[in-house]
């Protein structure tokens, strides 16, 4: 990147960073202009390869990219939504943060992971999701049933604790699995060349750093796990595992991946990963010694789940760490910042690999119990219920169970004339089985609300009647005192006030005082008292 192309991103940074008031009001506007050229498109027939064009220019305008979709109308639907404009015009954020890294806004002696202005940006994004979640409801179509949708997502995997768990779990499982098969735990760390890297631990800047972004840097390292799991299938070598993404104090990623092969192929394993992590500048200084680090794992010493909670937990909410070892910060600081820098550059922090998908795991936990007569299906669906990952895996490969997740197509609620795939349920498939197993695993149907307003749930008093006749027919007020007294009744008198009887004020009167005011309007309707005269005016 050249001088005048970090002048041109420092202002494209500047005019990028937008509060949130203003990037609603942008992509309203961004959309509203769209609307109105759809409109005229349609009144003048322009044809689909101009609009098509068209719409990549004003993408191109606003910096953001074109919706990744195989239909025009597709594509029109959402540069026409203004909900899609401000997801755009938030990933232009990056411009901003990647200009913080180049003006050296971003390392261990200033803004660890990410630049400090991100991390408050992160922090209103955080309460602004929670004021929203706290606004909207959840209603069963089937039963009515109504759920707070914050209440939900505290139960769901939104909720840090329990996403840690999960991954715990999962990997606990694999790890028993693969003890189970004689495999042997490695434990991989992969980090990028020099010029990926803006400055030194010191905080001074790296002379052979080229502008890349961590987004760059992180498809260098997909780039480098992808040759060499390809590489490794060819050979016929078996694995599985997981890898997490980790930012250095810079924002640079690097890997840490946790890996099970069998004891005779792990050397080829070592020597596969490593030959293309090397490939690119092997020979920059220290590149052997810090680019590609490996650890053979002794289950005597300690579980290979042991090696991976510690990033795992530094990377979601700090849970059991004191401090970061790369900043000096607090675990719990530390995982505010990782979770800001993922989010950011939208990095994703976890990924298992070997392993079947999770969904059919999760889809067959929703079942009851399990209807058909096969005994792998049973102890699948059993061990799901115990969350045993590990039994999951000997399930399928004893029984050779498959899973194929069933969708079914809905109206959008967003785009119109679109559909969206929703899980239905599952189609199983096993040796014990004569033909596939279908399983609706999701009945009901769910509808997201605003809540009522507090206003709402109250009943409005009844507004006063309009008069049938232009006479009013209440009575007059009483200017002559013609109400009795009633001292003698009791020592509190009736309250009076001007334009209008209190009787709110009666009924918090004793005993005797009502005895005595029933008195008086039994005696005042005998007496037939003119002032009562309906007809009468004021």
């Amino acid at each position: 990147m050249t001088a005048s192309s970090v002048a041109e991103l420092s202002d494209m940074a500047s005019a990028f960073d937008l509060s949130d008031d203003a990037l609603s009001e942008a992509a309203q506007a961004a959309a509203d202009s769209v609307q109105r050229m759809v409109a005229r498109w349609k009144t003048f027939g322009t044809p689909d390869g101009r609009i098509a064009s068209i719409l990549r220019g004003i993408a191109k305008r606003h910096s953001i990219a074109t919706p990744d979709k195989a239909s025009l109308q597709e594509t029109i639907n959402r540069m026409c939504a203004a909900p899609w404009w401000r997801r755009a015009l938030r990933k232009r954020f990056r411009s901003v943060e990647h200009a913080a890294i180049l003006s050296g806004r971003v390392h261990r002696h200033a803004g660890a992971y990410v630049s400090d202005h991100a991390m408050k940006r992160a922090v209103r994004d955080k309460r602004r999701v929670a004021e929203l979640l706290a606004s909207l409801v959840a209603i069963n179509q089937t039963t009515g049933e109504v759920l707070p949708l914050e209440d939900l997502a505290e139960q769901s995997l939104s909720n840090p604790a329990n996403r840690r768990s999960a991954l715990m779990v999962r990997i606990r499982g694999i790890e028993d699995y693969a003890k189970n098969k004689g495999f042997e735990a490695l434990f991989l760390t992969i980090t990028c060349p020099s010029r990926f890297h803006a400055r030194h631990i010191t905080g001074r800047s790296n002379d052979r750093y080229d502008q890349a972004d961590p987004r760059e840097a992180h498809a260098y390292l997909n780039n480098v796990w992808r040759r060499t799991t390809r590489k490794l299938g060819h050979d016929g070598i078996e694995f599985c595992g997981l890898r997490v993404v980790e930012p250095h104090h810079d924002g640079c990623p690097h890997w840490h991946v946790l890996v099970f092969t069998p004891l005779g192929q792990s050397e080829r394993l070592i020597a596969t990963a490593q030959a293309y992590a090397l490939c690119d500048s092997p020979n920059e200084p220290g590149a052997a010694e810090r680019r590609f680090l490996v650890e053979h794992i002794d289950p005597a010493r300690g579980s290979a789940v042991g090696y991976v909670a510690k990033y795992i937990s530094k990377s979601i909410d700090g849970e059991g760490v004191d401090l970061d070892d790369e900043t000096g910060a607090k675990g719990a600081d530390a995982a505010s910042r990782i979770v800001a820098w993922a989010r950011l550059w939208g990095i994703r922090q976890f990924q298992f690999f070997g392993v079947p998908s999770i969904t059919p795991t999760r889809e067959l936990y929703r079942l009851a119990n399990i209807d058909v007569d096969s005994a792998g299906l049973a102890a699948a669906h059993e061990a799901t219920k115990a969350n045993d990952y590990g039994a999951w895996l000997t399930a399928c490969e004893v029984y050779g169970l498959g899973f194929q997740v069933d969708y079914i197509e809905r109206p959008s609620t967003r785009y119109r004339d679109e559909f969206t795939r929703c899980i239905k349920g599952l189609t199983a498939s096993a040796c014990d089985l004569q033909g596939p197993a279908v399983f609706v695993t999701r009945t009901d149907e769910w509808r997201i609300e605003s809540k009522p307003r507090e206003a709402e749930l109250v009943v409005a008093a009844p507004a006063a009647a309009l008069p049938w006749t232009r006479f009013n027919n209440c009575a007059r007020i009483d200017f002559e005192e013609i109400f009795p007294s009633t001292k003698s009744a009791g020592p509190i008198e009736v309250p009076m006030r001007r334009g209008a009887v209190a009787l709110e004020d009666l009924e918090h009167q004793n005993q005797k005082s009502d005895e005595a005011f029933n008195l008086w309007v039994c005696s005042l309707r005998e007496s037939k008292n003119p002032t009562f005269n309906r007809t009468q005016t004021r």
